[in-house]
């Protein structure tokens, strides 16, 4: 018989919960270097241009999501920990009231009353073990629930300069503005749909994963268009002088 390995699994679990930063990271990463490359290809005709400013906002977009994703973390941990240690205070103070209220949710949970009790007594037999277990089941707090600031940060940042290279590097290597738009657009595509397949669909076990790479694909062409009509309409501005 096997034997269960909550350590391996924790880790797993961990990993798995960085999948978040990893598709945000990526899917807004191409989206927003399609948009850009859309609506700067409609107002401006010069290549350079567009490539220029596609690249600054790629950096200033890497480094504002993984900055972004750092401070959200951190302030988060921060306030979940205060948290954690003021429940810890009330519960050394009051441990009859925890205890009770965890007979209460055991009996909840399908345990009748004498039994919750038992549980609930052996559990009481370490401080340490009643608290954790009431800060689990109570209030759905612990110390697994605190994300890593520098890992978030640094996966944001990395994910957002991946995917927004997906729409970037076909444009760059092509001469024709038009083209290389084109280009950038079916590689955002089928990233996007990929993305979801994998990620949301396969992951997930999703009956249809192709339903999360259409919502994705869809996002996508939507954006690419959005943007490409706004740089129309803009354009006629750029010809006014200002001043």
């Amino acid at each position: 018989m096997a034997a269960l390995k909550p350590k391996e699994y924790r880790r797993n679990f961990e990993r798995l919960g960085n999948i978040r930063e990893i598709v945000f990271g990526v899917q807004d990463g191409v989206l927003t270097t399609a948009g850009v490359l859309a609506g700067l290809s409609g107002a401006v005709s010069v290549r350079s241009q567009v490539i220029l400013a596609a690249l600054a906002s790629t950096i200033a977009g890497a480094l504002s999501m993984g900055a972004g994703a750092y401070l959200g973390t951190h302030a988060e941990t921060a306030v979940l920990r205060s948290e954690l240690d003021r429940v810890r205070r009330e519960s050394e103070e009051q441990p009859y009231v925890v205890q009770d209220s965890l007979i209460e949710s055991l009996g909840k949970e399908g345990l009748t009353r004498e039994a919750a009790y038992r549980v609930v007594k052996l559990l009481s037999s370490s401080k340490d073990v009643l608290f954790n277990t009431a800060e689990e089941k109570l209030y759905g707090l612990s110390g697994a629930t605190f994300g890593n600031a520098m890992v978030d940060g640094l996966l944001m940042g990395v994910a957002f300069l991946i995917g927004a290279l997906v729409p970037l590097v076909p444009f760059m290597l092509i001469s024709s503005v038009h083209a290389g738009l084109v280009a950038g657009i079916a590689t955002t595509a089928v990233t996007l749909f990929l993305v979801g397949y994998i990620f949301e669909g396969r992951f997930s076990n999703e009956r249809c994963p192709a339903l999360a790479g259409v919502r994705f694909l869809a996002i996508a062409l939507s954006a690419a268009i959005i943007g490409y009509v706004a740089g129309v309409l803009i354009a006629p501005i750029g010809a006014v002088p200002l001043g």
